[in-house]
């Protein structure tokens, strides 16, 4: 997957959960910056209010998405009866349902749980959280030597994962690890959405954060 120009790059967005709003202006940062291909690390809906409209903009992108816990539990499951107490709140995986096409809940439920992009000779795992159980997270705690030798198993020279909502970057045995934090779920101190996006600079993989400077991503209601 290479953009079109003198630069290879790919964005890299994701845990929208529904905040179509702030998707909206990630995507015209990116857009702003010339980068033309990304992917998504998953978690597109679910707690935000316009679950269908974070659907559309994710399918309309035509990028890789990976599957994250949230999609999950709407693709592939029921919503509770009508008249629960859950069933009816606002951002909650039967309201969610109840909101979206059966088109948009078959794409949700058919991502997949890992994808591998090429930037020139380097391959890079979309994960939402770790390849093989989307129970396991993995972040700036995961021991050093287990991402290495996850990324070496998988033949990757960089691992994005999502889930955290935590934006970090770090480097272990020569493989770059990347979370692009939330699109959608900022926190009390920083509601900016946020993304980043990864740039091939003389056969080396770097990358970035970023944030867009609005309060559209308020923190996870509890």
């Amino acid at each position: 997957m290479s953009p079109s120009g003198d630069r290879v790059r790919l964005a890299l967005v994701g845990d929208v959960h529904g905040n179509a709003p702030a998707f909206k202006a990630v995507l015209a940062d990116i857009a702003e910056r010339g980068i033309v291909n990304g992917v998504n690390t998953g978690d597109v809906v679910m707690r935000g209010v316009h679950p269908k409209a974070a659907v559309k903009l994710a399918r309309g992108l035509g990028w890789p998405t990976v599957l994250g816990n949230t999609d999950m539990k709407v693709g592939r499951g029921r919503p509770r009866p009508a008249g629960h107490p859950a069933s009816d709140r606002p951002g909650s995986r039967s309201w969610t349902i109840r909101r979206l096409s059966n088109a948009d809940i078959v794409w949700l439920a058919g991502r997949p749980r890992r994808v591998v992009v090429e930037m020139g000779d380097r391959r890079v795992l979309i994960t939402h959280g770790h390849p093989g159980d989307l129970s396991v997270v993995i972040d700036v705690d995961t021991p050093a030597g287990d991402l290495v030798k996850l990324a070496r198993k998988l033949d990757v020279d960089a691992i994005v994962t999502g889930h955290t909502h935590r934006p970090v970057i770090h480097r272990q045995g020569g493989v770059l690890f990347v979370n692009p934090g939330s699109v959608g779920e900022g926190t009390k101190d920083d509601r900016r959405p946020s993304w980043a996006w990864l740039e091939l600079v003389d056969g080396k993989l770097e990358a970035h954060l970023e944030r867009v400077d609005a309060p559209l991503a308020p923190p996870r209601q509890k």
